[in-house]
Parts: structure tokens; C-alpha cells; sequence
């Protein structure tokens, strides 16, 4: 008897003492399951952190909390794709600090993403922020910084239209040899970049005259802030209501409204108006889509639900 009691306090003290890592997001948790990482196979909002601490790769789509995503301390390589259409907030910052092992983080279409915080991932060597098509505005990054990332190689972004800066003062330049930043934009636009050595760079000097460039034209600054006069589009500050819309809805804003287009969640066009006091998308199946609204200042863009 005695020997049963012992061994029930043994067994009582192993599941007190599993530590857990909270997953609230469904998707996240499901993500989990079918790669096989959380051991219990059921969604309950939470994993044994064991599950996930050696895992190398993960790739999430449409998961809008990533809460708990700091405990895959191993974690590697980092895919984000396709959470647009699940934020509702516009100020976002993505923090990646914990994951100190990362050396290649992919984001895409992530609504309301405003800042990325990679300090401290010595080991990166590539990083994508990427809007998914050139008429879509789902990310609002201004700046990139990547002065904490010694090892960086690669910068990768699509179509980010309110991107202003890199900063690449990392101390390393001068061993970064293979260095690539490509900006997919729908021309070549100027874009403030903070290198180690400013001279060196504008002069096609080594070692950034073996960088590889496109869709940049690089303003190379080392100190003070960048004096390029950089020209970027202005959110208009707007409200649209009702959202979810039956067959109409309506736009409120300080400015004059100069043109309204309705976007699926994949970026595909489907209508387009002209300034007017209401708009009809009955013809529209009920899903989620991106009203991008145009203004003499500027253009913002709203997700709405259609019933």
C-alpha cells in the first residue's frame, strides 16, 4: 500500500510541476496539432512548453495572437503569412526578442504591423517583410532596424509603402560582403539607409560596392538623421461604419474622399466607387474584405465584414 501511495505522489508531482506555455489563438494551437508538436492533440489554449522548446521551424498562417510564440527558444526560421485579415488594431509591434536563434524571419500581410523588435538576434541572416500585393496597405513599418544583427545578409521587402528607413549600422559592415536589399516596389524610390561608414558607401567603396541592390535608391547616412526628404503617403484618419455591412455602409472623414476600392482577403479587386454617401457591396458573397479609401491627403485601409 504504502509503495501505491508513493508512487501516486510521484505521478501527482509530475503533472503539478509541467510547465505549460498559454496558446489562446486557435489557429496557433490547431498549427500545433498537425505538425505534431503539441503532444495532447486537443485545443485547450495551451502547450507543454517541452513540446515546443527544440522545435527549428515554424510556419503560422492566419494566426492574429501570437502569444506564447516567445517559448520556441530554438526556433530558427520563422514564417508569418496571411494574418490580415484578422487584426483590428493599427499600432502593432511584433516582438521577436526571445527567439534568439532566429536566422531567418518571413512576415506577410500582417495587418496593423507598425514595428518590428529583432534586438539581440545575433544570429540573423534574412529577413522578408512582405505586403502581398502592390494595391494593398495592411503594414505601416517606417523603419527597419537591424543595427543589434551583426550577421544580416539579406533584406527582402514587397511593396512596404511607408518604409523610409534600414538602419544598418551594425558595427559589421565592413565583413557583410554579400549583403542584398531588395525593395519590390512598382518603381525604384529613395530609402534612407544607416550603414557603418556613409563616405565609404556613396563612394562605391568596398565594402558595400559589392552590395547587391534593387527598386533602391540609397541615401547612405552614419550619424544625425537622414536629410533625404523622403515622400511618404499620409494615413487618412477616417471611420466606416456599420461594419459587418448588410448591403451598405458609409464613410466618415475629415477630408474629401476621392475614390473607394473593396479588396478580398487575397488582394484581388472586386469593386471600385467614386465619392458617394453610400456604398452598395450586396452583390458581394458575405466574407471579409479591405476597403482602401483614397483622399486628396492621403489613403488608409479598413477591414469590414459582409453578412
Amino acid at each position: 500500500m504504502k509503495a501505491y501511495i508513493n508512487l501516486f505522489i510521484l505521478l501527482l508531482g509530475v503533472g503539478v510541476t509541467a510547465q505549460t506555455t498559454s496558446i489562446p489563438d486557435q489557429n496557433f494551437e490547431q498549427h500545433l496539432i498537425n505538425q505534431g508538436i503539441d503532444s495532447d492533440g486537443v485545443i485547450n489554449g495551451q502547450v507543454l512548453t517541452s513540446d515546443i522548446a527544440s522545435v527549428l521551424t515554424l510556419s503560422l498562417n492566419q494566426v492574429s495572437d501570437l502569444t506564447g510564440l516567445e517559448d520556441f527558444t530554438a526556433l530558427e526560421t520563422l514564417e508569418i503569412r496571411d494574418a490580415a485579415q484578422f487584426q483590428n488594431n493599427n499600432n502593432i509591434t511584433l516582438d521577436l526578442t526571445a527567439n534568439v536563434n532566429l536566422e531567418k524571419v518571413e512576415i506577410w500581410t500582417y495587418q496593423g504591423l507598425t514595428n518590428l523588435d529583432l534586438t539581440g538576434l545575433v544570429n540573423l541572416e534574412e529577413l522578408w517583410v512582405m505586403e502581398g500585393q502592390d494595391d494593398v496597405e495592411t503594414i505601416y513599418v517606417e523603419e527597419i532596424d537591424l543595427s543589434n544583427n551583426p550577421n544580416i545578409k539579406v533584406v527582402r521587402t514587397g511593396y512596404l509603402q511607408y518604409l523610409e528607413q534600414i538602419n544598418l549600422q551594425n558595427g559589421n559592415n565592413i565583413n557583410t560582403l554579400d549583403m542584398e536589399i531588395y525593395l519590390e516596389n512598382t518603381a525604384a524610390r529613395p530609402i534612407c539607409l544607416k550603414v557603418d561608414d556613409a563616405t565609404a558607401a556613396t563612394n562605391n567603396n568596398a565594402p558595400y560596392n559589392s552590395w547587391a541592390m534593387s527598386g533602391i535608391i540609397p541615401n547612405f547616412y552614419d550619424q544625425g538623421v537622414c536629410t533625404l526628404a523622403v515622400e511618404t503617403k499620409n494615413k487618412t484618419e477616417i471611420a466606416l461604419y456599420p461594419n459587418p455591412v448588410q448591403n451598405t455602409f458609409q464613410i466618415q472623414s475629415s477630408e474629401e474622399i476621392n475614390e473607394v476600392n473593396i479588396f478580398t482577403v487575397a488582394g484581388k479587386k472586386v469593386a471600385r466607387f467614386a465619392s458617394q454617401q453610400n456604398y452598395d457591396i450586396s452583390q458581394l458573397p458575405s466574407g471579409i474584405y479591405f476597403v482602401k479609401i483614397k483622399s486628396n491627403v492621403g489613403e488608409d485601409v479598413k477591414r469590414v465584414i459582409k453578412k
